[in-house]
């Protein structure tokens, strides 16, 4: 009988070793809060270039917030943010978080209504609507933590994401847009980075809408945890392979 529990003692030892090595790290927390905007604009700063007209609100349904012209309905939950206008203008939507190396990519839908006078996009090196030339364009990137929430600099812009250039559809409807980070995450690991959505209109009315941020490692889909009811039962099944075989028992050589 002793030798009998000796033995449970051992299989409970060896299915707990089971269970350590079965049940992956929990999933990093996400780079990016609320990145479905479920909760307004809470973690995000919103900038809108003097001078100008509109700024992004939290959008739901199928209108947009400013011109009420027909949008997609955000993808994910009941908002999304989106910029509109009714003259020309520049707004920025930016969070800050703090690089993890590991992580490997970043993933956001991505509306945009293109309602210029003039059908196309014009996308120079420049945020501010008030040049000179035409500056109609979405733009996506990482950018310095003390960088002006507008500049485009070299130095500034750490990874460019997502830019809209001449000839793309004028609208489209939500687009998957994903980035692969993983060389930013490891070289900036620890340090306090800034992801930032930007558009800038002077040709008319162009809508950004943004829902479903999100960010994590490999394919972005969580190992699925092996169940406890899997995991008791290996353990039984071991407990009774022992009990059959006997306390003590030893393979003949």
């Amino acid at each position: 009988m002793k030798n009998i529990s000796v033995q449970i003692a051992k299989t409970w030892v060896a299915v707990s070793a089971l269970i350590m090595v079965s049940v992956p790290e929990a999933q990093a927390a996400p780079l990016i809060v609320n990145g479905g905007f479920e909760s307004g604009f809470t973690g995000w700063s919103r900038v809108d270039q003097v001078g100008g007209d509109g700024t992004l609100s939290i959008q739901s349904g199928t209108s947009s917030p400013s011109n009420g012209d027909v949008v997609p309905a955000p993808t994910k939950g009941a908002n999304a943010a989106m910029s509109d206008a009714q003259g020309p203008g520049a707004h920025v939507l930016y969070q800050d978080f703090t690089a993890v190396a590991g992580v490997t990519f970043l993933s956001f839908d991505l509306f945009i209504g293109n309602r210029g006078f003039i059908p196309d996009f014009a996308s120079p090196d420049t945020l501010d609507f008030s040049i000179a030339g035409f500056n109609q364009q979405v733009r996506v990137d990482i950018i310095d933590v003390l960088a002006d929430p507008f500049s485009v600099g070299v130095g500034d812009v750490l990874q460019s994401i997502y830019q809209s250039q001449s000839g793309d559809p004028l609208i489209s409807g939500y687009t998957n847009i994903s980035a692969d980070i993983a060389a930013l995450m490891l070289a900036h690991s620890g340090q306090t980075l800034r992801l930032r959505f930007a558009e800038t209109d002077n040709l008319g009315p162009l809508q950004m809408g943004v829902d479903d941020i999100q960010s994590g490692s490999g394919s972005g889909n969580p190992v699925p945890e092996p169940s406890s009811a899997l995991l008791v039962g290996a353990g039984l099944a071991l407990m009774a392979s022992r009990r059959t075989r006997g306390p003590g028992h030893r393979h003949s050589t």
